[in-house]
């Protein structure tokens, strides 16, 4: 049942890519005022309200594909957060959604079809799948907090490499839209009202207004970082080639440690949530300051397939993570209970499961903001693990593996110093009188 599920959301995400990508295509290529909205708006005299919405407004982001792309990032955030089982899916959900974005927005800028309020909007999206649920290594998701750096097996591949395509490509426009595309790249719209542009940064700011210049630097530093990561898989896929073969694998490492890599996942599972909540709000508030009537949630228009489509991917991908995440909660409920039975059974001492937690929400949900829980059988002192060889290199060197995994295909980049990094953790001695191999006596000179 789940894998027609996912099968049948992968289907009609491909349906969503044809259908704004065929829209366009089919919609009139003549300008903008001979839509009827705008043409009212730009030659009667009546007290109408300034209507500023584009030909491709509904096609690009209308209102049923802005709910699917919102119900997209909050079913990936709780998927990369409680529900490793769906994080693959839900990352191959927001790239197929990325990929329908980035083909709508070259193609019309190609063709000279889209205006720079359009441009600005699909950026806005974008952006907010690239920080917050987007994962290029899974730094965001909840793997390396359970598995440690050993969950690095998990990326390397062929998805892997298409989210640092389109990230790239992304970051590359951007810079582009905000040094020229804002002057003279895109067309402008011809209502004399509708020409000054506003972006919301926890303010109204107009896009001319020094706003851009921060852009700039963020978009330019993002394409910087990309590119140099498609450079580094480059030679890393030569370099396997000429020593593997193209049936050979590449393993790789990450330059941060068990600890670091859990003190990310809290910081990210925080600032994930605030960038969903912001780009959100940034997306809707910059619509309704741009008098984009037309693609507002009064006039959406949700039942056609342009828009119909997004909305129901986003919003079942959305609610088969939420009932997932309740499944497995009442599953490990039902567990603890016959586990207690058994107990009963034995005459030993029993554990009363929460009820607060039956639906498998409760607890999941306190660790989104809540630092975790020390058991109650944890002991008070441990031994200290001991520190693995990766730790033992420069800081820079493990730093720039963790930044660019492809590093640690080549000999010098490789922490384990030929030995498997992640393997050589070992537990401490259980009994007394056993001795480490490497434990050495030191015996008294006569």
């Amino acid at each position: 049942m789940e894998l027609l599920f996912s099968r049948n959301a992968v289907l009609l995400s491909i349906l969503v890519v044809a259908c704004i990508l065929t829209s366009v295509e089919a919609s009139p290529t003549s300008s903008v005022l001979d839509t009827p909205i705008l043409r009212r708006n730009a030659t009667s005299d009546d007290s109408a309200p300034l209507d500023c919405t584009t030909q491709f407004s509904n096609d690009y982001y209308g209102f049923g594909v802005r709910l699917g792309v919102y119900f997209s990032w909050l079913g990936s955030y709780f998927a990369n957060l409680l529900l490793p089982s769906e994080i693959s899916g839900s990352l191959d959900t927001n790239s197929i959604f990325l990929v329908a974005l980035i083909g709508s927005l070259f193609n019309g800028t190609h063709f000279r079809q889209i205006q720079q309020i359009d441009a600005l909007i699909i950026m806005q999206l974008s952006s907010g799948f690239l920080f917050s649920c987007f994962s290029i290594w899974g730094y965001r998701t909840s793997y390396y907090e359970k598995e440690g750096p050993k969950a690095i097996k998990r990326f390397g591949g062929l998805g892997t490499h298409c989210r640092l395509v389109l990230t790239a490509a992304i970051s590359v426009y951007g810079t582009w839209f905000w040094w020229e595309g804002l002057e003279d790249g895109l067309i402008a719209s011809e209502i004399p009202e509708c020409r000054q542009i506003y972006t919301w940064f926890f303010a109204y700011l107009p896009v001319r207004g020094g706003i851009d210049k921060l852009y700039i630097v963020i978009t330019v530093g993002c394409s910087l970082y990309y590119c140099a990561m498609l450079v580094a898989a480059t030679f890393a896929a030569i370099f396997k080639l000429l020593r593997v073969g193209w049936k050979g694998k590449m393993t790789f490492e990450t330059g941060y440690s068990a600890a670091e890599l859990k003190f990310l996942f809290k910081i990210f599972r925080i600032f994930n949530l605030f960038w969903i909540i912001f780009c959100g709000l940034m997306v809707e508030m910059t619509l309704n300051k741009n008098n984009m009537l037309q693609a507002l949630a009064k006039h959406g228009g949700i039942q056609y397939p342009a828009q119909l489509l997004p909305l129901l991917i986003g919003a079942l991908s959305f609610i088969r993570v939420i009932w997932l995440i309740y499944r497995e909660g009442r599953e490990r409920v039902k567990e603890a209970t016959d586990d207690n039975n058994e107990r009963f059974l034995r005459h030993e001492t029993m554990t009363k499961p929460s009820l607060r937690n039956g639906y498998g929400l409760h607890l999941a949900f306190l660790k989104i903001l809540s630092p975790a829980r020390q058991p109650h059988n944890a002991p008070i002192f441990e031994l200290q693990p001991e520190t693995p060889p990766a730790l033992l290199h420069p800081w820079y060197q493990r730093y720039l593996v963790a930044l660019f995994p492809w590093l640690s295909t080549f000999e010098y980049w490789k922490l384990g110093n030929g030995t498997n990094v992640h393997d050589i953790e070992r537990p401490a001695p259980t009994e007394i009188g056993i001795e480490f191999p490497q434990d050495v006596k030191v015996e008294a000179s006569s």
